[in-house]
């Protein structure tokens, strides 16, 4: 299992982080989607092997407007 940290420019409510887990959890080969209730940035995706995903899951976060950022690998 792999795992990336995104760091979120955007502030979102608790509602909006868990639709944003939802729809990355959806994403092909992503295992889990962890979110520190203390911190309203960062997102933590445990993906299985495979070398595009975290090119992916950036994709799909601009997609929808955010401005993510991969924190550590």
């Amino acid at each position: 299992m792999n795992s990336i940290t995104v760091y979120l420019d955007e502030s979102l409510s608790t509602r909006d982080m868990v639709k944003l887990k939802h729809d990355i959890m959806a994403l092909p080969h992503v295992a889990d989607v962890e979110h520190p209730r203390h911190d309203g940035h960062d997102l933590t995706i445990d993906y299985e092997a495979h070398s595009d995903i975290p090119s992916i899951v950036l994709r799909a976060l601009r997609a929808k407007g955010l401005h993510p950022d991969i924190t550590s690998a």
